[in-house]
């Protein structure tokens, strides 16, 4: 069994990407949650991917990504392992 238990009662902050189409007479706005290899003890589980979260101080380089924050957006964690998950048993 796997169990999500995160430190604390905070925000969740999660890498997404947001889209808005406008169409004659209609609004769709959508998102997506991006994902990665899921830590070995989510993959033990049986599951394949694993939304990455992103640490408080790497948000406004999410959200502002510059060109001199491009290669922030490309490297490969946002967070260490540990701060992914907790595994409970």
């Amino acid at each position: 069994m796997l169990e999500f238990r995160p430190q604390g009662h905070g925000d969740l902050l999660v890498a997404c990407l947001v889209s808005r189409w406008q169409g004659p007479g209609e609004e769709l706005l959508s998102f997506a949650a991006i994902t990665d290899e899921p830590p070995a003890e989510v993959a033990a589980a049986g599951h394949d991917r694993c939304i990455v979260p992103i640490k408080t101080e790497h948000l406004d380089a999410w959200l502002n990504p510059g060109p001199k924050r491009r290669a922030d957006l490309y490297r490969k964690s946002w967070t260490t392992e540990s701060d992914r998950i907790t595994n409970i048993g």
